[in-house]
């Protein structure tokens, strides 16, 4: 289960060991997430505008949970190298900007009094870390621009779900457990409240389930349905993850692009994940209003998402709208 941790922060511009132990800093703000370590000018905007060693914290209580479960802090993207501490100890450390990760906490939090979580963040351009390193003609905001979480897990989950559709009646789910061992997973394809496909399989492996009967997915029709995947181990339900799954095939051929086996004109334009002023700072309504626009108002069938991983609320929002994602 997760819960929001994008409340009631504080930051500085200058990470000091006494912003780390919670102490009062100058200048230090209370924000927000999403957030961008600073607003940058309009026009004529440079990296020297919000290159930094900066800091965020946050105190917190652990919610009321089951007896040991797992605790984990999730952050969507921290741009660009994080330092994640829980009562002064280091919990993770993360170098790449556009990718999410967690950090367990699980051992370093007072499960009856207030824990401090702070955010060394560096975002100044590293060549070791990608996309730096050779030649790169876009800025690369930085702070802590999407959302972070608190994620309350069971010994045994599913830490991610990789779907696919080799053809049009056909779903293969490759998963990735945690303790998986005495494991089983149910498998669930719905319609709205309609079950189309429930089967369960022993944990471990690839799965593949024939679905027929289901409605491709185009630019035109853009018919999603919800893959549910839930993990139980002797009777229990340990942890369950949906996915949105529209099926289709697509191919590059050398007279065009295949979508379904038919032949389709890509129509598209690139994509960056900046604003003005705030860089990447943007929550999902304005994320999904982008897929809006380029779908509604610019008569867009594609996007390319130039030149990281960008937000899953976008993402999610072209796989309603029917907008292709050729993403890098």
């Amino acid at each position: 289960m997760k819960h929001s941790f994008c409340e009631d922060w504080e930051f500085t511009r200058h990470w000091t060991e006494a912003f780390g132990k919670g102490l009062p800093v100058p200048k230090q703000q209370a924000v927000r997430l999403p957030h961008t370590c600073r607003e940058v000018p309009l026009h004529y905007a440079t990296p020297a505008d919000y290159e930094m060693v900066c800091g965020y914290r946050k105190r917190f209580r652990v919610p009321p949970v089951q007896a040991a479960p797992r605790l984990f802090v999730r952050f969507d993207g921290a741009a660009h190298q994080a330092v994640v501490r829980v009562n002064g100890r280091v919990a993770g450390q993360h170098r790449g900007g556009y990718t999410g990760f967690a950090v367990e906490i699980t051992d370093l939090v007072d499960r009856e009094g207030e824990n401090l979580l702070t955010v060394q963040l560096d975002t100044r351009e590293d060549p070791a870390i990608p996309p730096f390193g050779f030649v790169i003609d876009y800025l690369t905001y930085g702070g802590l621009y999407r959302e972070v979480w608190l994620d309350v897990r069971e010994k045994s989950y599913i830490e991610d779900l990789y779907i696919t559709t080799p053809d049009l009646t056909t779903l293969k789910i490759k998963p990735t457990l945690q303790n998986a061992e005495g494991c089983i997973l149910l498998v669930e394809l719905q319609k709205g409240e309609r079950v189309l496909v429930k089967k369960a399989f022993t944990a471990g492996g690839v799965i593949t389930i024939s679905c027929p009967g289901v409605k491709s997915w185009d630019t035109e029709h853009p018919i999603l349905y919800t893959c549910r995947v839930s993990m139980l181990k002797i009777g229990r339900v340990m942890d369950t993850r949906e996915v949105k799954v529209g099926f289709r095939t697509a191919e590059f051929k050398a007279d065009g692009f295949y979508l379904n086996g038919k032949k389709t004109f890509l129509r598209g334009l690139n994509r960056h994940q900046c604003w003005p002023y705030v860089g990447y700072a943007v929550p999902e309504r304005l994320q999904r209003e982008d897929a809006r626009i380029l779908k509604q108002e610019l008569a867009c069938v594609a996007v390319r998402t130039s030149h990281y991983p960008q937000s899953q609320y976008f993402i999610d929002e072209c796989d309603r709208l029917g907008l292709l994602v050729f993403t890098e």
